[in-house]
């Protein structure tokens, strides 16, 4: 069976896509309607399992921590129990003595389906101008010559992480990785991982950063993270017989700031000061559209979870 191995695979083809629709011009364009599932939902096969490093470690382990060495079964049900995170975790913190950055960048694409390597080449995500200070003074310490803050906006976001992974000079907790990722490249992987069964797809950085085949809403930003779009799944408007949001959720966005723009055919939003949108406001919007599908449509979400 290889639906597991090609959950893996399909997002090179997603990138492509997305990064097609954004350098042809449209800006403004609503990126193509990618299947994109859990893994969780491949766990119904023994094949897999070798398939995948990450994953296949994992489960090797979870084998072996129920102490029955032939129940499939059992590590599949330990499995089910982690989201993305957890996964990704357990095997950087079990190879602690290989983890690189390069590792690092591995274990995301093949856990999350997120290309770091990626966003750098493109020069995509957080603005390079509004890294932290912690950022900037690590990149500093790690340095071989000396670097302003003008000479490390101008560093590939890759090359940044190298150095502030070199600044610590230890191993780092999962706790130091996320915040290294989400401060250089603008990725909140935790958060990402509570996307699942939400109801709420995320394209973001020229990618797909969380999506599945039910989800109602997507949030997509631009390449810098400076504006925000709001608009319904093909999924939802096949259930609901609506092509727009809901009047009462453009309501509850409007609140944010958001407005409909004619231009770009969707609820939008766009950061005043031209700088990239932080995660407070992020937040702000997923729980406003994940309270609002709590609300009015748990229906949906249950349906086919039960399916």
């Amino acid at each position: 069976m290889e639906r597991f191995r090609k959950k893996w695979m399909q997002k090179s083809a997603v990138i492509l896509t997305a990064f097609t629709l954004f350098t042809a011009g449209a800006s403004a364009a609503i990126p193509h309607q990618v299947e994109a599932k859990s893994w969780k939902q491949d766990l119904k096969a023994e094949e897999w399992k070798c398939n995948d490093p990450v994953i296949s470690t994992v489960y090797k382990d979870m084998r072996k921590e129920t102490k029955k060495p032939h129940s499939f079964s059992e590590a599949e049900s330990s499995m089910e129990t982690m989201n993305k995170a957890d996964i990704m975790d357990h095997y950087l913190d079990r190879n602690h003595r290989r983890v690189t950055p390069y590792t690092l960048i591995r274990v995301v694409d093949a856990v999350f389906s997120i290309d770091l390597q990626a966003i750098s080449d493109l020069g995509v995500g957080k603005q390079t101008s509004s890294y932290s200070d912690d950022v900037l003074e690590r990149v500093r310490e790690a340095s071989p010559k000396p670097l302003s803050d003008e000479d490390i906006s101008q560093l590939s976001k890759v090359r940044v992480m190298e150095l502030y992974w070199l600044s610590y000079q230890k191993r780092l907790t999962a706790d130091e990785r996320y915040t290294m990722i989400n401060e250089i490249f603008g990725v909140n992987l935790v958060g990402i991982a509570g996307l699942e069964g939400t109801g709420v797809a995320l394209f973001s950085k020229n990618q797909w950063i969380s999506q599945y085949d039910t989800d109602l809403f997507i949030v997509e930003t631009g390449s810098d993270d400076v504006d925000v779009w709001v608009y319904p799944t093909e999924y939802f408007k096949q259930q609901t017989g609506l092509e727009e949001n809901p009047e009462e959720l453009n309501n509850r966005l409007t609140k944010l700031g958001f407005s409909y723009s004619e231009e770009k055919g969707a609820f939008y939003y766009a950061d005043p000061n031209g700088e990239s949108v932080p995660d407070a406001f992020k937040g702000q919007t997923l729980g406003t559209i994940i309270g609002f599908i709590q609300e009015q449509y748990k229906d949906l979400l249950e349906t086919e979870n039960a399916a």
